[in-house]
């Protein structure tokens, strides 16, 4: 149903510049999960920190319809890797924003002022260019069809295009904001 989502690992540094809100079918989410579980009790069994398996386990939790909430707010609060925390707050935002749900485009800004220090420069101006495009989506609170990054950027180019057609031709344009001939 889409990109492969980016695997997070503790022996390497989450990328912070990257997309893990990729929509998932249900037989890859379900793999991911069983991965992400199985790697975060091996975590635990050798004693390190799992909390990156575990931002892996919300996704795939996400697009199998579980709720993650509290799984998201339980990683902020019990982290102690600053990147992580980041992490989460970024995967969280994405992956609302790719439903559209209302209160994405909170997360992602929280998360990119976390994360300004750690990105590198041109990771830092592509994230910033493409949460400042997503942010001209509607978001609701009904989920909308998920839509990968790509489907995402697409639309919110549209509606960015629209407004500001809307603010050149608006009120002077005669027509009124719902008819659409004119």
């Amino acid at each position: 149903m889409g990109k492969d989502t980016p695997e997070v690992s503790p022996q390497t540094p989450p990328d912070l510049g990257a997309w893990y809100a990729e929509p998932l079918a249900v037989p890859a989410a379900r793999r991911l999960l069983k991965r992400a579980r199985d790697r975060q009790q091996q975590a635990f069994t050798a004693g390190t920190d799992g909390a990156a398996w575990a931002v892996q386990e919300m996704i795939a939790r996400f697009w199998l319809g579980r709720p993650i909430e509290s799984q998201y707010r339980n990683l902020l609060k019990t982290t102690r890797d600053e990147r992580v925390r980041v992490l989460a707050e970024l995967v969280y935002g994405q992956l609302l924003m790719s439903r559209r749900l209302r209160g994405a485009d909170r997360h992602l800004r929280a998360a990119f002022a976390r994360a300004a220090a750690l990105l590198a420069p041109a990771d830092y101006f592509a994230v910033m260019k493409r949460h400042e495009l997503l942010g001209h989506l509607a978001l609701r609170a009904a989920p909308s069809p998920p839509l990968g990054l790509d489907a995402l950027l697409r639309e919110a180019a549209v509606i960015r295009t629209l407004k500001r057609a809307h603010g050149r031709f608006g009120r002077s344009g005669g027509g009124r904001r719902d008819d659409t001939l004119g």
